[in-house]
């Protein structure tokens, strides 16, 4: 269930001098900062996290006027890209907004996420002075959550409950493509000058992985504050899994890029599990749309 308590509101604006009263509905909500007065179906929407904020606003059809770039992975996932607006306007990055850029959008709303921001008092001042602002709590292990509250910002719980329900309904199918067999599988990440692979129990494609019935090899650490763990070219072994998932981002791919290298390398040839290679602005973090793009991939890979 939705962590906002909500009370429906209707504010009155009354023209003076015609004697009419022009009502707008607005809803009440209450964040993390406390009590917002937000519209009810509203209309110019701006996201200030471009990674796991803006996803679930794009899936439960919310009119987006701009949003920041990416900070993790610098570019949209295409499941993303593909639904933003072509007039889409860019307020800088999630730290460094660019305050100026978001009053020209003339929002009517503004999302905001708590993840590891600098000065979010500051920012969440500042944003409010342009435009009713509601912080959106974010962890990658709680990605439904984060959708089941901005649609109740937003007046969007249908939506995001048959998003949800079509969601079971896919892994449900996945699962059965995949078996029943115990299968570990490991997540690797190949930055543009080291390797890390993500943390089971802390990151966001290993929620959606687990629920599949995959789970990490022992060798490997299940849970970090970072959902991150670093690999030396020494320690490498312990990526080996049944499956082996590497993300790679864009600074590591091309012929002289981080990746090329390490599969000159005898240890990492040494691996016996199952690789797949994948872009990691595609699948390593995200929301709705990327569990259900991922859910196609594997049902895909599986039934190869």
């Amino acid at each position: 269930m939705p962590s906002f308590t909500l009370t429906a509101l209707c504010a009155l604006a009354f023209a003076c001098t015609a004697g009419v009263a022009l009502a707008q509905d607005t809803r009440q909500v209450t964040d993390t900062k406390g009590e917002v007065t937000v519209p009810a179906q509203p209309q110019r929407v701006v996201v200030t996290d471009g990674d796991s904020i803006l996803q679930p606003a794009v899936a439960l059809g919310l009119p987006i006027v701009g949003a920041s770039r990416p900070a993790f992975t610098g570019g949209f996932a295409q499941a993303i890209e593909a639904l933003l607006p072509a007039d889409l306007g860019y307020i800088g990055s999630t730290d460094e907004p660019n305050y100026e850029e978001v009053l020209l959008l003339d929002p009517d709303l503004i999302l905001m996420s708590d993840d590891d921001v600098p000065d979010e008092d500051g920012m969440y001042a500042r944003f409010s002075d342009i435009a009713p602002t509601v912080m959106i709590h974010q962890e990658q292990t709680l990605w439904k959550q984060a959708l089941l509250d901005i649609a109740a910002v937003t007046g969007r719980m249908a939506e995001a409950e048959a998003l949800l329900a079509r969601y079971e309904a896919r892994l449900a199918e996945v699962r059965a493509v995949i078996g029943d067999a115990a299968i570990t599988a490991s997540v690797v990440r190949v930055r543009s000058d080291h390797v890390r692979y993500m943390a089971q129990d802390s990151s966001y494609i290993w929620d959606i992985l687990k629920e599949l019935g995959f789970q990490a090899p022992d060798t490997q650490e299940k849970s970090s504050d970072s959902a991150f763990v670093r690999v030396s070219l020494e320690t490498l072994e312990v990526l080996d899994a049944d499956f082996i998932m590497v993300l790679k981002d864009n600074g590591a791919m091309g012929d002289t890029g981080y990746t090329a290298q390490l599969k000159t390398l005898a240890a990492y040839q040494n691996l016996q599990g199952d690789l797949i290679y994948l872009p990691s602005a595609e699948y390593l973090f995200g929301n709705i749309l990327t569990a259900f793009e991922l859910l196609d991939l594997l049902e895909a890979h599986f039934k190869a």
